[in-house]
């Protein structure tokens, strides 16, 4: 038999054990909890309450900033995480809706490849992992969430305050402050090797980053794998089905959402203030499912970011002033509300996991006075002509220049009562945080 048709029939066995496991005489998946035929059948059902999971978590960090995190990137990233998994046990709806998911706890320590610049990123962070596919012999599973990251060795501001330049190669410019916000999503397989025992492979991104609270702000976006072991220490037996909660209303499909939001966000590193900002949403959604809504909205937003950059000098002439930032990118002459005032139109996807609504919106600019001001040397030439930019409701730009003429926003919302909602957000402009949001608001 020739090497190939080694190959071929490893494929083939691997595929026939994961889909096909159900003929395995292998014990059955601890997390699954078989409903019996009827009330009176005697065979016990099976349940892991908890589990205990360790990984070996390595990968690389993705070098989307030629200038910044690629001459700070000497190789893999490589460290480790622990977490503890409550499994759903079927008794609510949304067990069922989501295939009874488990719920993670965990922490992550990574090295960043140059521990002398990087330093290492500590991360707990919850988590969802959401069975797609389950067999006697293995689970395999979509995961999402979300947590903070703390940074050993982010930006010393002092020191490259010294400079004129930045200098990614001897000081962190991808990380601006101590805390960061992390968001992950990933699949993972779990193969039931022992009644107590799993061996658990996966692949996730990672994505860290300030959230403009602090400045340098390029974010990290790490590709990793993990490989580990799951424990289950107890496995409980019941002689009748978990009695299932199941509703029995009527779908409810239409809802509507009132939220008000506020944030902060610093503009540059050699910056040393803090600018308010703030949104209104107004939000129309319809369940398609028990999973999933979509919805259509309109936003308000305010940015005090947008203040004033440039002034007249004696011979009439338009410059740039740095009186209140050092980031070149607006060209703003006034300080006045209007500048810093935005309307836009969103479309908005979430997922819908009990209470919990974790969304994907994609909005278009309906009034943005700031379009005409970036880039700041294109605005401030044409000033100086005695014309100004005129942009339409779509036009080509450059992301690293100015923000453009959509914007995107990712949310996880909590329905704390029967009107009453929290809602954290971040707002960015393709791959560029704007800012994170804080909201409170009304359901309906």
């Amino acid at each position: 038999m020739t090497k190939r048709e080694w190959i071929n029939r490893i494929i083939l066995f691997t595929i026939i054990w994961i889909v096909g496991g159900k003929i395995s005489p292998l014990r059955s998946a601890p997390v699954e909890m078989t409903e019996a035929k009827s009330a009176l059948d005697p065979c016990p059902l099976t349940l892991v309450p908890y589990s205990i999971k360790a990984e070996f978590v390595g990968g690389y960090i993705y070098p989307h900033d030629k200038n910044i995190v690629s001459p700070a990137v000497k190789g893999p990233s490589l460290g480790g995480q622990i977490a503890f998994e409550w499994h759903t046990d079927g008794s609510r709806q949304w067990h069922l809706d989501f295939n009874r998911p488990t719920i993670g706890l965990a922490l992550q320590v990574i090295d960043l490849s140059n521990p002398k610049v990087l330093g290492q990123m500590i991360i707990p962070y919850t988590y969802i992992n959401i069975p797609m596919v389950r067999s006697r012999v293995a689970d395999f599973n979509f995961m999402i969430g979300g947590g903070f990251g703390f940074c050993t060795k982010p930006c010393d501001l002092e020191e490259a305050r010294k400079h004129d330049s930045m200098q990614p190669s001897t000081n962190n410019f991808i990380i601006g402050g101590p805390l960061t916000f992390n968001l992950q999503a990933g699949v993972n397989v779990d193969f039931h090797v022992h009644k107590q025992v799993d061996i658990t492979l996966g692949v996730d991104y990672n994505h860290c980053s300030s959230g403009s609270l602090f400045q340098p702000n390029s974010g990290l976006n790490i590709f990793d794998g993990k490989v580990g072991l799951k424990y289950h220490p107890v496995i409980r037996k019941y002689d009748k089905p978990i009695e299932v909660k199941r509703d029995t209303t009527k779908l409810k499909r239409w809802y509507g959402e009132i939220i008000a939001s506020g944030g902060a966000k610093t503009l540059y590193y050699k910056d040393t203030k803090y600018w308010g900002c703030a949104s209104l949403n107004f939000e129309a959604f319809y369940r398609t499912c028990r999973q999933h809504r979509i919805g259509i909205g309109v936003d308000m937003f305010y940015d005090g970011a947008f203040t004033t950059t440039a002034v007249q000098g004696a011979d009439g002439k338009w410059k740039s002033y740095d009186g209140n930032t050092h980031f070149g990118k607006t060209f703003t002459t006034e300080d006045k509300f209007l500048n810093k005032f935005r309307v836009g139109l969103n479309i908005t996807n979430e997922l819908m996991i009990g209470k919990l609504m974790i969304g994907f919106g994609f909005g278009v600019y309906l009034y943005d006075p700031v379009k005409n001001m970036e880039p700041f040397k294109d605005a401030l030439n044409a000033a100086n002509n005695g014309t100004s930019l005129k942009r339409g409701m779509f036009y080509a730009y450059d992301i690293d220049k100015q923000d453009g003429w959509n914007y995107f926003r990712l949310s996880c919302k909590y329905y704390i009562t029967k009107h009453l909602l929290a809602q954290i957000a971040f707002k960015t402009h393709l791959q560029k945080v704007e800012f994170v949001e804080f909201g409170i608001g009304t359901w309906f």
